[in-house]
């Protein structure tokens, strides 16, 4: 089940803890709704499976990318390049993704090689 207790078990020993840990209650509980609205999406269904562990995996890295990347999300664009030498300056290009988490996409993807749609053929 998407809780926030799951979710903190589920990044107690990722990489990413720091920034889930940064994120508040109302933060956290914000981003494993849209997470799960966004992995729902995706996959065309009204509700996570939470039977899949590739849907869970998939919903808890979605909602770390939103919660770390959510002003980014909303700007449409994100940090090409930056000089720290001198006065400095940043350079910005609109974002091509589809403002989901890579490492979402990657357990999404493993969900269709773990039961791949049945193909009928001729002869």
């Amino acid at each position: 089940m998407l809780t926030i207790e799951n979710a903190d078990e589920y990044f107690s020993r990722h990489l990413l803890q720091r920034q889930w840990s940064a994120l508040s209650a109302e933060q956290k509980d914000a981003a494993l709704k849209m997470a799960s609205d966004d992995i729902c999406g995706r996959l065309k269904i009204s509700e996570l499976d939470e039977t899949c562990v590739f849907q869970l995996c998939a919903a808890y890295e979605q909602a770390v990318f939103l919660g770390s990347n959510i002003d980014n999300l909303i700007a449409g664009t994100e940090i090409l390049s930056e000089n720290i030498e001198g006065v400095g300056g940043r350079t910005y290009q609109t974002k091509t993704d589809s403002g989901f988490s890579p490492r979402a996409l990657l357990f999404l993807e493993r969900i269709s090689v773990a039961s791949p749609v049945t193909q009928l053929g001729r002869g």
